[in-house]
């Protein structure tokens, strides 16, 4: 049948050689070449030995080709229903002898146990134009089972930092010649197998070629390094003897590497973040302001009651700062009749209220007009006298005012009490 279809390939390209003359018609007849040579390689590939002859009917004139000829599309293997399959294994998974393109996973390898040899039977699972993925259904046969000696395993690697893998469970990673040596895993494989400090995986290679080495397999834990039991033998109850320290059974051999303090460092569980509650404002009901003004009258004069200075005739009052409203100050306790003393806010004039303590009633002192200093004499001397004192921030002047009367109330009670005039 063969022999059929390149004497066919053979007549479509002197066929299409007749009408070549320029340089793009060379140009398309070499990818229509292209095309015929693919089409023989799978045709020699899929066609079954069993078939019989195909028998081409020759054109009886000369055909020439307007349009390019497309070669038959992809021609499905006929495969023969068989009861049970020899298995191939392969460097990652498996195949079956019979089956052209089959291909069974690595799971289902381990799964089964299946060695090289084995005769099973299989069902499809996924089938496309590239392999036929199969799923083992029973072992039939194990007669003509055999070790696959090209193929190499290092079982139970541990993978450290940066993908690094220098050592197995039973002791440093070595090829077939004794000599130690350590695989980079290239990122495809770290994100394809999700790999971690500590996980556990099975190394593969052919032998002799060492770029072929490559992750056959992913344990599903993690590696734990195991404990350094003491043991202490003695040769009476009293006196101890020198103490030997034996490894557990499987474990690796401690040493100092550059990625130890790495694989024992411990990543850092994020906090979970707190939920903010948000205050809602209570709602309160508004009240109508009430006041007794009356059309046209200032605002200052709304719900003040006037001040009222006629039980304190005769007391005298003190008031230090704010020596620019002096002037203002007098004239409004001049009508009271108290009498006013104004000290400046400086230390100096502030010294003076020494003197004047003894025959003094009331002190208020403007705490925006004055010095730290002054405050300071006038307050030891108010609290020396008992002289009742308040510090006053400049407001307004009723506010100093009624500040002023504050004061002289208390000191007129002091006096009520204590019978002094």
């Amino acid at each position: 049948m063969m022999q059929q279809i390149v004497e066919r390939a053979k007549t479509l390209v002197a066929g299409k050689m007749k009408v070549v003359d320029t340089v793009e018609e060379w140009d398309l007849l070499l990818e229509e070449i292209r095309g015929i040579d693919e089409w023989v390689q799978m045709s020699r590939y899929y066609t079954p030995s069993a078939k019989p002859d195909i028998v081409w009917n020759e054109p009886e004139e000369d055909v020439r080709f307007e349009q390019p000829v497309v070669p038959p599309a992809q021609i499905n293997p006929v495969i023969e229903q068989r009861y049970a399959y020899t298995f191939v294994r392969e460097l990652k998974g498996g195949s079956l002898r019979e089956w052209p393109n089959s291909h069974i996973s690595e799971t289902e390898i381990r799964q089964w146990n299946l060695e090289h040899g084995m005769e099973i039977r299989v069902q499809v699972v996924h089938q496309d134009s590239h392999r036929t993925t199969l799923e083992v259904m029973a072992v039939v046969a194990t007669d003509r089972m055999k070790p696959l000696s090209e193929r190499i395993v290092f079982e139970k690697c541990i993978v450290k930092n940066h993908g690094i893998i220098e050592s197995t469970v039973e002791g440093p990673l070595k090829d077939e010649t004794g000599k130690s040596f350590y695989y980079a895993t290239p990122v495809e494989d770290m994100r394809f197998f999700h790999l971690k400090e500590g996980q556990l995986v099975d190394l593969v290679m052919w032998k002799g070629r060492p770029e072929t080495l490559t992750i056959a397999w992913k344990y599903p834990f993690q590696y734990e390094e195991p404990t350094v039991q003491l043991l202490e033998t003695s040769n009476s109850p009293t006196t101890p003897g020198p103490s030997s320290v034996e490894p557990t059974h499987g474990s690796a051999v401690k040493k100092s590497g550059r990625y130890l303090k790495q694989m024992k460092r411990k990543s850092k569980v994020k906090q979970e973040q707190k939920t903010r509650r948000i205050r809602e404002k209570k709602s309160r009901p508004l009240t109508p302001l009430v006041t007794t003004s009356v059309p046209g009258q200032p605002i200052d004069f709304l719900d003040k009651e006037p001040l009222d200075f006629a039980p304190f005739e005769g007391m005298r009052l003190v008031i230090v700062g704010n020596e620019q409203q002096a002037p203002v100050y007098r004239t409004f306790f001049e009508k009271t009749g108290i009498e006013l003393i104004h000290l400046s806010g400086d230390a100096q004039s502030a010294k003076k209220i020494a003197s004047l303590a003894k025959k003094t009633d009331a002190i208020v002192v403007v705490t925006s007009r004055v010095s730290h200093a002054a405050s300071a004499h006038v307050i030891a001397q108010a609290k020396k006298h008992d002289i009742p004192f308040a510090m006053e921030r400049l407001d307004g002047r009723r506010s100093l005012y009624t500040a002023c009367q504050r004061q002289l109330e208390k000191a007129r009670l002091n006096q009520l009490k204590t019978g002094k005039s």
